[in-house]
């Protein structure tokens, strides 16, 4: 039984924006181009919205909770899900506390996750496979409100509470990935990371130190690292993102960079060995349509989103 996922931030999703009949329109071609079975979706702002997707798609929808802007994450299924969890309550060290500043410029203390992470469980290959979506904190900061400023201290300051928060997010849902795997449940994880594949939030996900992959090389390079078996594979996770070829291996483009923020991470069962070598999913980021953004804010409502899908198709 194959199985096509895909992870994609379709950019400020809502009924409210000027070009939403010819954006739905774009989702629901790409969508139906990728022929995925199960798509994570982040900033969804409208949950009728992500609603009219799913009907054009004929697909169950599952939504998460919203940020203090509407920001969530959610699923489409082609299928009804087992089971859908939200991950919102800290995972971390004893006295551990997750700091803002508010637009007064007060520090506040954010209690839970302002954007919780999405879990649901689907029957694969007659077990249960838990799959978790997320979208950690962006790199892109407000000062008070405002998206710059001209004291230097505010900006360290707040760029620290971006970072605390995204590595405090990494951290949780790592800790709630942990459990699953004690439990022998199969995992993905994927999503908007905002931050690329070596990045030390990223890294978090990942668990054990050990052999990522490199390349699509490693998927038949027996004397790879990649391929050889590790006693804490079964609490590592694998970046198969990292097996796209390198040229197309971009999901988003600022200022003419081209930049790896949305991943794929699996656990091992979902790469079962054959002959010896790990099988591993066809990989693809459909990243043709994908705008080249200017500025430190680039405006929102375009067709496009500002990010490109990323699919896996798993054998």
């Amino acid at each position: 039984m194959s199985l096509t996922i895909t992870t994609w931030n379709i950019q400020n999703f809502t009924r409210t924006d000027e070009n939403y009949n010819e954006k739905l329109t774009f989702l629901v071609s790409t969508i139906g181009r990728l022929n995925s079975d199960v798509i994570a979706l982040q900033e969804v702002l409208d949950e009728n919205a992500l609603d009219d997707l799913a009907n054009r798609l004929n697909f169950h929808a599952t939504i998460g909770n919203p940020d203090g802007r509407g920001n969530r994450v959610a699923f489409l299924t082609r299928n009804t899900p087992d089971q859908n969890d939200h991950i919102d309550q800290w995972r971390l060290p004893n006295g551990s506390q997750i700091r803002r500043f508010d637009n007064n410029g007060n520090i506040v203390i954010d209690d839970e996750m302002p954007r919780p992470a999405l879990q649901i469980t689907i029957q694969y290959r007659g077990k249960e496979l838990n799959i978790i979506t997320t979208h950690l904190k962006s790199k892109l900061l407000m000062y008070r409100g405002f998206f710059s400023t001209t004291d230097e201290t505010i900006r360290a300051f707040t760029a620290y509470f971006a970072l605390e928060r995204r590595a405090a997010e990494a951290t949780t849902i790592r800790e709630h990935i942990s459990d699953l795997l004690d439990a022998d449940r199969s995992v993905i994880v994927l999503g908007d990371f905002n931050d690329g594949s070596e990045s030390a939030t990223t890294q978090i996900f990942y668990g054990p130190q050990g052999s990522q992959p490199m390349g699509p090389n490693d998927a038949t390079r027996s004397s790879g690292a990649f391929q050889r078996a590790d006693a804490k594979d079964s609490h590592r996770l694998f970046n198969i993102t990292k097996l796209v070829p390198e040229n197309i291996r971009w999901t988003r483009k600022h200022n003419g960079q081209n930049e790896l923020l949305d991943q794929i991470l699996v656990s091992e069962e979902m790469l079962p060995r054959s002959n010896g070598l790990r099988q591993v999913p066809s990989m693809s980021i459909l990243n043709e349509n994908v705008p080249n953004l200017i500025g430190s804010y680039p405006a929102a409502g375009a067709i496009n989103p500002d990010h490109a899908p990323v699919t896996a198709i798993f054998g």
